[in-house]
């Protein structure tokens, strides 16, 4: 079984996109959904009550406000302390995010954890064989699989060639290559749960960004999750329509959170269109699709 996590913020229009296409395209191995999110007013939150009674099958549990500081234990990790004196943000943990995901883990017993963002969704069917599976099982602490990589994508190595319909390649290799050097992810790569949960016992992060950064450099410290399986074609695709955290600048199209929200309340959802082909995993969509009462509009972004 896999566990996947996602975690979303204020986005309940994103993440229904991508719930529904988890439902419609994963098809093995079994898998469990949890969703960490958090809201900024009552009107985001009923967004996610709507989600909580159209996906009961999936355990959303929101983040706790709090300011407070880390765990004595993790002032001991020099790993920690230099994260703390470069980056102030790190200093106090502003919500019980850290704790979430750890409850979270360890109270799986899933022998694999994925990680998503709110904003991506599936577009082909995913169905892992248990040979795929023992990929990770062969070497826990340094097998991954992505399913967001892909042969045609731009920036791939050219030394990194398909091989029976998959490409295993390492990353520290091509470490100044984009994802194909990225050795950690939030946007599906698939892990060793057992590995993962001793990982994030030990270094500290309060966000999805802070959790992919600072994983990234402990992982790259320790040399370790450094082999990665593909295949020629992607699975999902990630829809930046805009950006609801802080800490990175990452790009975006700029798309109010409000308005979104607003569709989603009136009863319309999203469905992204995928382009004929694919040669990034970011896509920055002329129009989507906004889905109501069987009727499908196309809803101009661009």
């Amino acid at each position: 079984m896999v566990d996947i996590i996602i975690f979303s913020f204020n986005r309940a229009l994103q993440l229904e996109a991508l719930l529904s296409s988890i439902k419609r395209y994963w098809k093995q191995p079994d898998y469990h959904v949890t969703i960490i999110y958090n809201t900024t007013n009552a009107s985001f939150q009923k967004g996610y009550d709507i989600l909580q009674k159209e996906y009961p099958w999936c355990s959303f549990i929101k983040e706790v406000q709090r300011n407070q500081c880390w765990k004595s234990r993790d002032y001991f990790c020099l790993f920690n302390l230099k994260k703390m004196i470069r980056h102030p943000y790190l200093r106090l943990q502003k919500t019980d995010f850290r704790d979430k995901v750890i409850q979270t883990l360890n109270a799986s017993e899933a022998g694999y954890v994925m990680f998503l963002t709110d904003d991506s969704a599936f577009f082909r069917e995913v169905n892992l064989s248990r040979e795929d599976m023992s990929f990770i099982d062969a070497n826990p602490a340094q097998h991954q699989i992505s399913l967001r990589l892909g042969e045609k994508l731009s920036g791939k190595p050219a030394e990194i060639r398909e091989n029976g319909g998959k490409l295993i390649w390492k990353f520290h290799q091509h470490r100044n290559v984009g994802s194909w050097g990225y050795n950690f992810s939030v946007d599906a790569h698939i892990y060793s749960a057992g590995c993962m949960k001793r990982i994030l016992q030990t270094v500290i992060f309060n966000n999805p960004s802070s959790l992919e950064v600072n994983v990234l450099y402990y992982a790259r410290k320790h040399k370790i999750l450094d082999v990665g399986m593909t295949w020629k074609e992607p699975f999902l695709l990630s829809y930046p329509l805009n950006m609801v955290q802080r800490v990175e600048n990452n790009e975006s199209m700029g798309i109010s959170e409000n308005l979104l929200n607003r569709l989603f309340l009136e009863g319309k959802r999203m469905q992204y269109i995928v382009p004929e082909e694919i040669t990034k995993f970011q896509q920055y969509p002329e129009s989507i699709l906004l889905i109501s009462d069987n009727h499908k509009d196309l809803f101009k972004i661009k």
